[in-house]
């Protein structure tokens, strides 16, 4: 008697943790109604908490018919968690197919019977196995969206879930029908094993929700808001650390600034929403040009910066002739009855395999310098910083 009343005083405290865990979740998906994934885990909070509660009180039901509803709300809490990590790897969860899964899982579980244990054991945990190895694979590197720290725990609990699942089934099929004393003592401790991992996942979900609201934070603090490239502070950080790479790896590097011709009066002709609409579709050009080490910000205002590590002054005028013409292949609509305008920038360029620079700064003048350059030549045009193509680096100063 003693152990069974540990049994349930565990299961009542877990539940106690899932339950406020599960309303952290549920806060959490308050402030972020466009993250859906959080509302799954929100319902297989629920889903197993409940079962939990009404495990140990009574509400009214016949002894058989109780089991029953408590055994689908715990079934349910496995394939309504694998939706939610479907939906945060960016996937359509498949709603259907979980339900099916229950069903199936509870048909077989009510053809065994009250008297039938190890058939009902089996037919639960093989749903539960089923959902734990898909959630797995969801969670498995180079299949997961999501990254950090909360996605190896939740791997790590998806996969313990699945071999304990495993366990119980092998176990159900060697007992038989009826369970015995230590038979009885498995099935106790492993399901407070599953207990146990349900309130880690629940855990490991919440995690997740954080480090996704941290995400979002650092992105909003570290990208322009209009046009979703680097902001000026950010940019200057990565910039920096790009410039004394360069430095220690003596190799070249360069430097494009971009300022969109005539902005000023492209808003006052046309208003403000479509300067916006200028200053998106050309932050869309920059970052298809962009290489994969290429470092892509907005300066402020209509002024853009792009820093091209490992390039000398050729290959960066080559980089900015390929912008020059994406950027003329643009035709923003200002009005639905309004033709199609012509956008054009001037760019200013300076590498330092023209001549050592003493860091970010100067090179910055000298492309802004060039940039001014050919605003006065009539727009539309790349201007080089003057020297000679010889390879160099940042100098010690």
């Amino acid at each position: 008697m003693q152990s069974i009343l540990d049994f349930q005083a565990t299961v009542l405290s877990t539940t106690g943790y899932g339950l406020v865990l599960t309303a952290v979740i549920t806060m959490f998906w308050l402030r972020n109604r466009d993250e859906r994934a959080f509302l799954y885990f929100c319902a297989a909070g629920v889903c197993v908490s409940l079962g939990g509660v009404f495990s140990l009180l009574p509400i009214g039901l016949p002894p058989w018919p109780q089991l029953v509803f408590n055994n689908l709300l715990w079934m349910l809490f496995h394939p309504v968690a694998l939706c939610g990590i479907r939906h945060l790897n960016g996937k359509r969860p498949r709603v259907w197919q979980s339900l099916l899964l229950t069903a199936a899982g509870m048909s077989a579980y009510i053809l065994a019977g009250p008297a039938d244990m190890g058939r009902r054991t089996a037919a639960v945990c093989l749903v539960y196995l089923i959902a734990w190895l898909l959630a797995a694979r969801e969670l498995w590197p180079g299949h997961s969206r999501i990254g950090g720290a909360g996605r190896k725990m939740a791997l790590t609990v998806c996969l313990l879930y699945a071999l304990l699942a495993l366990a119980r089934i092998v176990h159900a099929g060697w007992t038989g029908e009826v369970y015995d004393a230590d038979a009885m003592r498995f099935t106790m401790l492993s399901s407070l094993g599953m207990h146990w991992l349900s309130f880690s996942f629940i855990l490991c979900a919440l995690y997740i929700c954080y480090e996704r609201a941290l995400e979002r934070t650092q992105h909003q603090a570290s990208h322009d808001g209009l046009t979703n490239l680097l902001n000026q502070r950010r940019f200057r950080e990565l910039a920096e650390a790009a410039c004394r790479r360069a430095w220690r790896e003596r190799k070249p590097l360069a430097l494009l600034l971009l300022d969109v011709d005539h902005f000023k009066s492209i808003n006052d002709r046309y208003g403000h929403q479509c300067g916006d609409l200028v200053l998106q579709q050309l932050a869309a050009c920059l970052r298809a040009e962009a290489g994969r080490d290429d470092i892509v910000g907005r300066y402020g205002g209509e002024e853009f910066v792009m820093l091209l590590p490992r390039t000398g002054l050729e290959d960066a005028h080559a980089a900015a002739q390929r912008i020059l013409r994406a950027v003329d292949a643009l035709r923003p609509q200002p009005a639905a009855a309004a033709p199609p305008l012509r956008v054009s920038v001037s760019i200013g360029v300076a590498s330092t395999s023209q001549q050592p620079y003493d860091g970010l700064s100067s090179l910055f003048r000298a492309a802004d310098g060039q940039l001014y350059r050919a605003k006065r030549n009539g727009r539309n045009r790349i201007e080089l910083a003057e020297g000679q193509y010889a390879v160099g680096n940042f100098s010690r100063a």
